[in-house]
Parts: structure tokens; sequence; C-alpha cells
């Protein structure tokens, strides 16, 4: 029962905390105006406020980083399949989220309505009341990526680690091919945190009204549910691999995004989008899913910090960067021709990965 209450925590909190991040994109242009500031200033603060949690593990980044870790603690074998479920509530929250936000908008005026989502923001407490320890660790019945009973010996309990423990490199080193996942994965989140932030200004500058650029989100959250679903059946049939995961997931993402830059039909920015959610939703599930599988279990969870910490840097990036881009060059659709490039630069990464030596290096005592 524990194990389906970290399951449910999980779910909840990715719901509303993606479909959060994607409402700042519904009010970006109006708090741009209000404050008469610069888009890389407002921007950069929408992306700082998740970014700066992830890196230094507080408020949704260290219950994110919790979370992750007792799912995988509990489910161990069965973990990417069961990631990749809660995850599609990532693109409900996206798809359902910013409409609510803009019916809030509409009917309590802007004030009101940011008041308001931080009051349902405040559900997210009920994530950290179903987090539970997990049972004992049962050494045959985990994966490969698991060290056997003799590399067990010597080795700290897990509530033993200091804090210097989890912030260690050295993990990083004795599991070389996890830093290439680690960076696809920032990859990820640099282009979530544009694409979150700017895609309803894309619609606009694409000549639609605010109310259907709204609707961008939620195609994009539709397609990043459908996405994640693909991504349980191939890890539930083992077919995720480095090109289901990322190779052909971002060949179609930079083609989605760059398709968004050069059409201005509503239905055909609808499609684009789509598309370009159902890959990042295959993408963002396939490289965290397969992460555990690159490192061996007593190095996991000091890999898991790091990739969050990386991971919150590039979600800053992301917002400063292309907020940056959009001043400079006056349009937000240079900001998804340079999302579009990033993701082009994951494919080479992948494939490296795919054609590297997958073993998983044994851990001893003196690596801890």
């Amino acid at each position: 029962m524990d194990k389906w209450l970290v399951f449910i925590a999980t779910c909840l909190q990715r719901f509303l905390y993606y479909g959060a991040l994607k409402s700042n994109g519904v009010i970006l242009d109006e708090t741009v105006d209000r404050l008469d500031t610069y888009n890389a200033v407002v921007a950069g603060a929408f992306a700082l406020q998740s970014g700066i949690s992830f890196t230094m593990c507080f408020g949704f980044g260290l219950m994110n980083v919790s979370l992750y870790l007792s799912l995988q603690l509990h489910f161990e074998d069965r973990f990417p399949v069961m990631f990749s479920l809660a995850s599609v509530f990532n693109f409900i929250g996206i798809a359902a989220v910013p409409l609510v936000f803009q019916y809030m908008r509409e009917n309590y005026g802007f004030s009101g309505a940011v008041i308001l989502l931080g009051a349902l923001l405040l559900n997210l407490v009920v994530s950290g009341v179903c987090l539970r320890t997990p049972p004992p660790h049962r050494g045959k019945e985990a994966g490969s990526s698991t060290p056997d009973e003799s590399c067990l010996e010597g080795l700290p309990k897990s509530n033993e680690s200091t804090s210097g423990d989890l912030f260690s490199l050295s993990p990083l080193y004795h599991h070389r091919l996890s830093s290439i996942v680690i960076l696809l994965e920032s990859i990820g989140f640099y282009v979530f945190s544009s694409w979150a932030i700017f895609l309803v200004s894309v619609g606009k500058s694409q000549g639609l009204s605010a109310e259907d650029s709204v609707l961008l989100s939620t195609a994009g959250g539709c397609g990043g549910f459908l996405g994640k679903l693909a991504a349980v059946l191939l890890f539930h049939s083992n077919e995720m691999t480095p090109y289901t995961a990322v190779v052909i997931p971002m060949a179609v993402f930079g083609l989605s995004l760059l398709g968004c830059t050069i059409r201005s039909n509503f239905y055909e920015l609808m499609v684009f989008t789509l598309i370009a959610g159902a890959c990042h939703g295959t993408y963002s599930s396939g490289v965290t899913g397969l992460l555990p599988s690159t490192v061996c279990r007593e190095h996991f969870k000091q890999i898991a910090v790091i990739s969050y910490t990386t991971d919150g840097v590039a979600f800053q990036l992301g917002g400063l960067i292309s907020g940056f881009l959009y001043d400079i060059f006056g349009s937000p659709l240079y900001v998804f021709g340079v999302d579009s490039i990033v993701c082009f630069c994951a494919i080479p990464l992948a494939l490296h990965w795919a054609f590297s030596d997958k073993t998983v290096k044994q851990c001893q005592s003196d690596h801890v």
C-alpha cells in the first residue's frame, strides 16, 4: 500500500507543478507590460523559480528528488514503467491547468488568478504527507545495475549517507555513461523550459488570439500525454533504447518547432504543437527512466542529486537565454529556432550512448 501512496503523490505533484509552470506562458506578455521590463527578466524569473529549487534542492526540487528516489526504491525493476505512468500527469496538467488559469484570469483579474493559482499549489503538501520509507532491499530482485552480495558488504546503509556523499561527483567517474544521460536530460529541461514559457507568445506572434494561443498549451499537453503513454508501452515491451528515447523523438521535436516558426495557420500550429508535446513526453520519460540502468544501486542517490542539480541549471538557462533572444531579435520565433538546433544537438550524444558499452560497473565499498 505504501508504494501506491508514493505513486499517487508523484502523480499529484507532477499534475499541479507542470500545469502551473505552463501557466506562466499565459501571463508572460502581460507581466512584461505591467512591469515595463524585458522578456529576459520575466522569463528568467519564471525559470528561476523552478530551476533554483532543482539546483538548491528546496521547494519543488527537494520534493521532486524525494519522490523520484522513493519511487525507484519502492518499485525497483518496475521503476521505468511506473515513472512513465506518473509522468503522464505532467501533460494532463499542461493541458488542463492553463485553461483553468485563463478562466480565473478572465473572471478574477491578473492578481486574483495568480493568488488562486498559488492556493491551488498548496495541495502539493499532500505529496509530502504521502511519502513512505521503502522496504528493505531484496538483492536478488534487483536489475542488472545492482551490485551482488559481495559488493554490498561493508557499504553504508541508505540512511547513513552524509550530505557530502550525496553531492560527490565521483559517481560520474565510475559510471561515465550516466554523465551522457544526465546531459541529455538537461538538454530536455532547457528546451522544455523555453517551450513552456514562450509557446503562447509564439502563437500570438503568428497572429492567433490570446484564447487560441492558450489552446496551443492544451494541444501540447495532449501530445505529451500520448508521448508518455508511448513511453510506458516502450518500457513495458523492453523497446526503450537511445534510439526510441532520444534520436527519433528529438529529431521530430526539432522539426516540429521549426514548423511552428514558418506556419501561421491555427490548425497547423495545433498539429505541430501536438507532435512536439508527444516527442518531449517520450523523450523525458525515456531518458529519466533509463538513467538508473547506467549506475549501480549504491551510487544511484548521488547520481539522482547530480541529475536534478544540472536539470535546475538547464531550466534556468532555458528561460533566461530564450528571453534574451526574444529581446534581441524582437520575436519569439527565433527562440523556437534555437530550441530546434538544441534538439538536433542531442542526437549525436544519443548515438554515442547507443554504441557505448552499457555494462554497469559494480562498485566496491571504497568507491562510495
